[in-house]
């Protein structure tokens, strides 16, 4: 029987490694010629073994990240640093460029001097384009609102202008740093109590859009608005509706200076009787909708209408009727090439003089570059509110989605007498597990645990989030003690069944994590911070009592 030498284990540890990481690792001499190279890197870089050997790491780094890299590497030869870590560019074999988070570890024999370097390679060209792209649109979005002939601002959930483009500079004859930071209803007491304030008021503590129109005194115009609440507070659309209102307000006169009005709008004015047929569309129909009006009298608009908005437009209709009033809908429509547009459209209820049969009257307008940017809006905020709320490197909840779900979650279990449960769980000396294989590795040992841990937690409910370095927390809403027993032995278990290779001086020959929780139920007099206390005491219990065990209080 042959007996290997601890030193010959670790060497074979190494190398396994080393040989099968998921990222990049290479062995550099202290002249920056490539050594060695794993797989992964081979592969990340487009090359073969025998044509990157050939090459020093500064033939194959973009001339814009070389300076910095050299004089990481000299700071290393000096002694002035351990390890450094950069977001750098190498040149593939095809001329592309593929983007690294590099870090790079200098190694040194037993008498210490230098030996060669370590560089480890993650590939995150993917996320830096995601990033690049988030910045390119917030760009173009910035460019067409300030470009627009409508007012665009953004309030502050304190009602204090946080942006304006131009448009609404000039509405509000101020310019950006007069407006900025300062209270709408303070610098402009005429509209305190008026529906502006109302509509902004509801916005904001029903988190709902709204549409509204005003008349400005000192201005003497008409003007509609859109609310968009948001997480920063509110956006508003604001807009000259003058003419429109003084022309609906001419089609009511007679039936002549409707039509006289209509047939030059460029706005589709269209009548419609009780059933919601065609009665009369004005020339607009043609550049709006490509169809003549001879193609829609005595037919149903709803055969135009997107089938996803079809529900949406029959219920307005019934409401417009059940209430005889004005209202305002945006939808899409589908033109006679069969493409969908977005319009935007106003109807009115119209008592007909004798017989007192009702007629609406609708004007509509194409709303789609406006629609778009409200789209393009949207896109941005819901990709910035994941980046918020998702830890980088694992993928899985952050400590700021964890503190708000906490939260929520309590308060909810108050409210509802339901039991829930609150569970800290931490990684088994990783500590020793980074310094045996370093920290990208021990980021990779991260991902894999996390991920282990979402899959097991089956509710949609549950939610499991990196806390801290290695550090988890678990919410189980409506779980009593019993069942979270029996899911934190599935957590458990899915962490042994990855079967990590743990460092030689642990207890286990495996990564293990350990757990601590506490339950609230609606006879315990626990707070909320006391509650994460004895959670966190359980944790402790759970490492002094040996790790790779579950306690709960």
């Amino acid at each position: 029987m042959t007996l290997i030498s601890k030193p010959n284990r670790e060497a074979d540890l190494f190398r396994s490694a080393f040989h099968y990481a998921p990222i990049g690792m290479a062995l550099v001499d202290l002249d920056g010629r490539i050594m060695v190279a794993n797989p992964s890197a081979l592969v990340m870089l487009g090359y073969e073994e025998k044509e990157l050997y050939s090459k020093t790491y500064e033939h194959i780094t973009h001339p814009d990240d070389l300076e910095e890299d050299n004089r990481y590497v000299k700071q290393l030869l000096r002694g002035e640093i351990d390890t450094y870590q950069m977001q750098k560019r190498y040149f593939k074999k095809t001329g592309e460029t593929v983007t690294v988070l590099l870090s790079v570890t200098l190694v040194y024999d037993k008498e210490e001097n230098p030996l060669h370097f370590i560089s480890q390679m993650m590939d995150i060209s993917e996320k830096t384009q995601a990033v690049h792209e988030v910045k390119q649109l917030t760009k173009h979005i910035t460019t067409i609102l300030e470009s627009i002939s409508d007012a665009f601002f953004s309030l502050d959930e304190e009602y204090r202008f946080i942006y304006t483009n131009k448009a609404a500079q000039t509405l509000f004859r101020k310019s950006d740093e007069e407006l900025t930071g300062r209270n709408i209803w303070e610098l402009y007491p005429w509209l305190v109590d008026s529906v502006s304030q109302i509509e902004c008021k509801l916005a904001m503590q029903f988190r709902e859009q709204r549409l509204y129109e005003q008349f400005v005194p000192l201005l003497n115009d008409w003007f509609e608005a859109n609310l968009y609440p948001s997480e920063f507070g509110l956006s508003v659309h604001f807009r000259q509706i003058t003419e429109r209102k003084r022309t609906a307000d001419k089609l009511l006169e007679s039936e002549k200076s409707f039509r006289l009005l209509a047939e030059n709008s460029s706005d589709m004015i269209s009548k419609h009787d009780q059933n919601g047929l065609f009665t009369y569309v004005s020339p607009a129909c043609y550049t709006l909708l490509g169809y003549r009006d001879d193609e829609l009298i005595g037919k149903s608009p709803f055969h135009l209408y997107h089938p996803d908005d079809m529900q949406r437009m029959l219920d307005n209709q019934e409401l417009l009727y059940t209430h005889v009033d004005e209202n305002t809908i945006t939808y899409r429509i589908r033109r006679k090439d069969d493409s969908y547009r977005w319009f935007e459209t106003t109807r009115r209820v119209v008592f007909n003089e004798g017989d007192r049969t009702q007629t609406i009257v609708a004007v509509s307008r194409d709303i789609t570059p406006r629609k778009e940017i409200e789209l393009k809006m949207l896109e941005q905020y819901q990709l910035m509110h994941a980046l918020s709320h998702t830890d980088e490197l694992t993928g899985i909840a952050n400590r700021r989605t964890f503190d708000e779900t906490w939260n929520h979650e309590w308060e909810d279990a108050q409210r509802h007498h339901m039991p829930v449960t609150l569970m800290l769980g931490d990684i088994d000396n990783f500590k020793a597990y980074n310094d045996t294989f370093g920290h990208q590795k021990g980021d990779e040992c991260l991902r894999q645990i996390a991920a282990a841990m979402r899959a097991a937690l089956k509710r949609p409910l549950d939610i499991v989030a990196r806390y801290g370095g290695e550090e988890f927390g678990i919410i189980l809403p409506q779980t009593s003690k019993e069942r979270a027993a029996t899911i934190a032995n599935r957590l458990l278990e899915a962490v042994r069944q990855l079967k990590l290779p743990h460092s030689q001086e642990t207890d286990h020959p495996y990564v293990t994590i350990s757990l601590g929780s506490a339950t609230w139920n609606p006879d315990c007099s626990l707070s909320q911070d006391e509650l994460f206390t004895h959670a966190d005491k359980s944790l402790y219990q759970a490492k002094d009592e040996g790790k790779n065990r579950y306690i709960s209080h």
